[in-house]
């Protein structure tokens, strides 16, 4: 795994199914993107990472040019084109994510998780994923992940399982 570090920027993109790492596609469309990433007219030094087997993590290192609109436009359609190869969301950031009961994070949208928690299969303790962090340093427990009672993902199974409790 990838050690956090200071203020490294980070963009953290979940994927409705499973990511391999060593995927040719993936592989080959980050690796070359990540050769020719620039900002006005100045390479951005960059790698990327898949956390939990569902997370691609893309970072900009502290060496490179500093990223701009258009920088950040330039990987983001990236992605989009990693979604339609992979046939998998990247770009939803209405998904949810959670460790499963089987260890494994998995993905559902919201009214997914609602049911989840209407049915008992998530609860307060069930490990969340916050995928709207920026800093590489926050990639750690406690912040990227957390028991759903700290975060704020806790009102959705507060409506849920309160619904689901009405006559």
């Amino acid at each position: 795994m990838m050690q956090p570090n200071g203020d490294i920027r980070c963009w953290i993109f979940g994927s409705s199914k499973a990511l391999v790492e060593s995927d040719p596609i993936l592989r080959e469309r980050l690796d070359r993107f990540f050769t020719q990433w620039q900002s006005h007219g100045e390479s951005v030094s960059g790698r990327w990472r898949i956390l939990e087997d569902r997370f691609l993590i893309v970072l900009r290192e502290p060496e490179g040019a500093e990223v701009s609109g258009c920088s950040i436009d330039s990987m983001v359609g990236e992605v989009k084109q990693l979604e339609r190869e992979l046939d998998t969301r990247l770009l939803d950031s209405s998904r949810i994510f959670y460790r499963a009961a089987s260890g494994k994070v998995e993905s559902a949208t919201r009214l997914e998780f609602k049911a989840l928690a209407a049915a008992g299969a998530v609860n307060p303790d069930t490990e969340v994923f916050d995928t709207t962090l920026t800093r590489f340093a926050d990639l750690v427990p406690g912040l990227f992940s957390k028991p759903m009672r700290d975060s704020w993902h806790f009102r959705l199974y507060e409506q849920a399982t309160a619904a689901a409790s009405r006559p």
